[in-house]
Formats: C-alpha cells, structure tokens, sequence
C-alpha cells in the first residue's frame, strides 16, 4: 500500500511538471527573425547650383519671380508680346520689321511700305545681331520673331529659352536665309532679367 501510494504521487509530479512546462521551445537569438531596421528617407533637397556652375540662362529664383522679370524685360525692350501664357511659360513677342529711316532704326509690326524703304540699309544692325550675312549687297528690313520659355526644374533652378529667329530682305522683296543669332538680344534680354531679379546696375551697351 505504501509503495503504490509513493507510485501514483510520483506520476501526479511528473503530470504536474509537464503540465507547467507549457510545451514551450527555447530559441537562441540568433534563429529568430528579426524584423528589417526602418528605411531612413531624406527630406533634404538636391543641393542647387553654385552661382558659379550655373549657365546665362538660368536663375535660382521662384519661377513666379523669373515670369515677372521676363514680362519686365519685354516691356524695357518696347517690344510688345502678342501672346502671353504663364501656366505654360510662354511669351511670344509680335513679328517684327526692323529697317533704317533718317538714319534711325525702327521696328514696326506690319509690313514696310517700299517708300519707307528707300533710303534703309540695316546691314551694320545684321552684324551686330547676327552670325552671318546675307549674300545681298544691301538689306533692307529684317522680319523677326522672338519666343521665351520659361521651365521650373526639380533643383529649383529656372531656365529661360529665347528663340529668335531673323530673316533679311532686298529692296526688291526676295527674302534671304534666315540669320543665326549671334546671342546679343537674347544677351540683352537675360542680363536685364538678372539685373531685376538681384537688383543690380544693368552694365552699359
């Protein structure tokens, strides 16, 4: 009697023991899963251009600031815009006639007469804007067109586009190839924008 008494307690034990046990399994460290450290993302921006690394025709300015410095610099050229898009950027200048009367230079926005032409000669204008001359003796009138475009890039950094496109004409009317710009306008254009935008002294021409 007194060993099967000791029996059936040693059994009560063992149940007793496994029952506070758990079924738990011990794991090292180093086999668990360990969830992936939180990715860092960066706020900061890309760093802008030194004033030095950047090209004539960019800006470190609001495009808002560059629009109003563009529409200033149009008007301080008198020469009036026929279209005018900011969302987009975009000035585009009237066509204009260029030629010589009295010895002053005009620009008009309709088509020259030729008694307005008589006396014009605007080869000395051709090579102060132009790469090239045409193979005239004498031009009379230019026909131009300037476009400027402005373009927000991700560095807050503003580029300003000029096109300006001129193209010669004879007194006789023949039209001559169109003349590469030599930059001078656009030259004028740009340093006139920098000089509102920074508020320094436009250099003399």
């Amino acid at each position: 009697m007194g060993s099967r008494s000791l029996n059936i307690l040693l059994i009560f034990s063992i149940l007793f023991a496994a029952s506070c046990g758990g079924g738990s399994v011990y794991t090292p460290r180093s086999y668990e899963v360990k969830d992936p450290p939180p990715t860092k993302t960066s706020s900061r921006k890309k760093p802008s251009k030194k004033p030095s690394d950047l090209k004539s025709n960019e800006f470190t300015a609001p495009f808002n600031e560059v629009w109003t410095a563009a529409i200033e610099s149009v008007k301080w050229l008198q020469w009036p815009p026929a279209f005018v898009d900011e969302a987009r950027g975009v000035i585009r200048l009237k066509e204009a006639y260029v030629y010589r009367k009295s010895g002053k230079l005009f620009r008009t926005y309709t088509w020259p007469s030729k008694g307005a032409l008589q006396t014009s000669d605007i080869n000395d204008y051709i090579d102060k804007i132009g790469r090239n001359k045409p193979n005239t003796g004498q031009t009379v009138f230019t026909q131009e067109n300037l476009k400027i475009t402005l373009t927000k890039s991700k560095t807050d950094i503003t580029t300003v586009d000029i096109n300006y496109s001129i193209r010669p004409y004879t007194f006789s009317g023949k039209i001559g190839y169109e003349i590469e710009s030599n930059g001078y306008i656009e030259s004028l254009l740009l340093e006139r924008m920098r000089e509102t935008i920074e508020g320094r002294p436009l250099a003399k021409h």
